[in-house]
């Protein structure tokens, strides 16, 4: 299996192998090339500047959609806090009273019995 190397052998001077090699000229930039690199530099360029404002379009009418929640939220608790304190002076010991008094007829006991909770009820 192990078959000596094979040296390569030296290319016969009297056969001339075809050169793919070949001297090309330097290219010129023709003048339509320049235009229509110039003409997809200036389309991109505003293409940028369209999708630019269109983002800001669309920034300024988020930027209106939260202050108008801003404003909401500012009312809301206000009305909040307007109605904590009208459920604080509606549930005041003060103001009960008064309404048990002149409302509902009701009247303070002349005694107050107190009931001591160490002493079994009588049966």
């Amino acid at each position: 299996m192990n078959r000596p190397l094979r040296t390569p052998q030296p290319a016969d001077p009297q056969v001339k192998a075809p050169s793919r090699l070949e001297v090309v000229a330097a290219r010129r930039a023709r003048p339509g090339q320049l235009r229509r690199v110039g003409l997809r530099v200036v389309l991109v360029l505003l293409g940028g500047l369209f999708a630019v404002g269109l983002l800001q379009a669309v920034v300024t009418q988020a930027q209106g959609r939260i202050d108008q929640l801003d404003r909401q939220i500012d009312e809301a608790v206000s009305l909040d806090r307007e109605l904590r304190l009208r459920r604080a002076e509606l549930l005041s010991p003060a103001r009960l009273a008064s309404e048990a008094r002149d409302r509902l007829g009701m009247v303070p006991p002349a005694t107050v019995n107190y009931l001591d909770p160490a002493t079994p009820p009588a049966p």
